[in-house]
């Protein structure tokens, strides 16, 4: 069976901690069908560099960078070394890959969808869907 790579946006992993939503597990539900978690570098920069800031942002982000250390121990999820913009990494990795994109970044969304990429994304404060 092959196996779907899915990209985690900076965003997408405050979620978890947010919104109390398991989001690596309603994503494997979701899809239904067996895949791999890739977490740009540039994303953990960013968690690193939110995880400074204090009260809620700056803890959602240090609850993102253990989950992804946790997940990549139990090689469910790898980090990918990225160069440039992360959201310009994400795309082109999406665009040549065809991987899922997983962002609440609108930006990101629609430059997604004009190459008919899949996106994952908040659907409600208790929800994630396929956009």
């Amino acid at each position: 069976m092959s196996v779907q790579d899915v990209i985690l946006d900076t965003n997408f992993l405050l979620v978890p901690f947010q919104y109390r939503i398991d989001v690596l597990s309603e994503i494997e539900r979701l899809l239904d069908f067996r895949v791999h978690f890739i977490v740009p570098t540039g994303v953990i920069a960013e968690l690193k560099k939110i995880s400074k800031v204090s009260g809620s942002q700056g803890m959602a982000a240090k609850f993102a960078l253990k989950l992804v250390d946790a997940n990549q121990l139990a090689h469910k999820l790898s980090v990918h070394h990225s160069i440039g913009g992360v959201d310009d990494w994400i795309f082109h990795l999406a665009h040549s890959k065809g991987a899922i994109i997983c962002t609440n970044d609108v930006e990101l969304k629609k430059r997604a969808k004009r190459i008919g990429a899949k996106i994952i994304s908040m659907k409600s404060r208790s929800k994630i869907g396929v956009v």
